[in-house]
């Protein structure tokens, strides 16, 4: 053995390999007639073609006498065949448009399989093997809402700044569970006294942007409450009668309300909507020849509204 030359010592060991590994993988396919409805042109088509499969996946496929044994068969049902392909490694299943995309199909359960993993998983499909349901799956729509806000809030630091709110927004909601996308949630003040806790205050806040998610705590029924958080981009500027203070940035955002009328085209909904700044306010003052002095307040807000919504229901479709 010593002087047999390194070269021919790899070349036995490498066909050893391959013919071992030959050995191993021959398997045999068959038709499970009692569950197939395919006519016999097509099922010798089928085997042809599953066969073709095993052998791109590294199987030798064998006419008899092999194990292990697969077995295929096919349910046809208007315009959908769904395909069984069960051997040792137990079975995988998947669904057909039509004669044509049963090949792409076979790829699928033959490497899904052989590997362990589910039909339509990253390591089974491929751009070649991709089935028309796939590429064209049925999605349940969202409902698509468009509403308006009107309501009262207060802004809160060291003085409040009280008055109307408003706000627009895109509601999108399945059953239990809704995107919500809002602007223009404003709440205003005139100076009055009764405004402030120390007098004359006024101002503006709220947010430009506000996206937030909503959970449906009865989802299926034509009323609801729903719960809620997001973020928003915003700010406030105001007045308590001595300084003006202002400060803009990320907002963290709790909502929390009840909607009515949901299994119909036209909403309405009463909403509470918590505003917890990421940022503080700030105001400055001058007492020259000093440099200006900054004081810093945190301004959360609140605000209750009544809202009314428009738009049309979803329903499944391919998209």
């Amino acid at each position: 053995m010593r002087n047999r030359p390194v070269p021919v010592i790899l070349l036995a060991v490498f066909a050893f390999t391959t013919a071992t590994g030959l050995a191993r993988a021959d398997v045999c396919i068959g038709i499970e007639e009692s569950r197939d409805t395919l006519k016999e042109p097509d099922r010798t088509a089928s085997l042809i073609l599953l066969a073709k499969q095993f052998e791109l996946a590294g199987e030798h496929v064998a006419p008899e006498g092999c194990t292990p044994t697969y077995t295929v068969s096919h349910v046809r049902f208007g315009d959908t065949i769904t395909v069984t392909l069960a051997g040792p490694g137990g079975q995988r299943q998947g669904m057909a448009l039509g004669i044509n995309d049963v090949p792409a199909l076979y790829s699928q359960l033959v490497r899904a399989l052989l590997s362990g993993q589910a039909v339509g998983a990253m390591g089974v499909v491929d751009r070649t093997n991709v089935t028309t349901v796939q590429a064209a799956p049925l999605r349940v729509q969202s409902d698509s809402m468009w509403y308006a806000r009107l309501g009262y809030g207060g802004t809160f630091g060291s003085l409040l700044h009280a008055g109307p709110t408003t706000g627009f927004g895109i509601r999108r909601e399945l059953d239990s569970f809704a995107l919500d996308v809002s602007f223009l949630n404003l709440q205003t003040a005139s100076p009055n006294r009764s405004y402030s806790y120390y007098g004359g205050g006024s101002g503006m806040s709220g947010s430009w942007l506000k996206l937030e998610a909503l959970r449906y705590l009865d989802a299926r029924s034509n009323s609801s409450f729903y719960v809620g958080g997001g973020a928003s981009w915003g700010g406030m500027n105001g007045s308590d009668g001595n300084k003006s203070w202002s400060g803009s940035g990320l907002q963290g955002e709790l909502t929390a309300g009840y909607e009515m009328l949901r299994a119909s085209t036209i909403r309405m909904f009463v909403q509470t909507d918590v505003v917890l700044p990421f940022y503080s306010s700030t105001a400055q003052t001058y007492a020259w020849p000093a440099p200006p002095a900054t004081e810093r307040r945190y301004t959360p807000s609140v605000a209750a509204s009544f809202g009314l919504g428009w738009g049309h229901g979803g329903k499944a479709r391919p998209w």
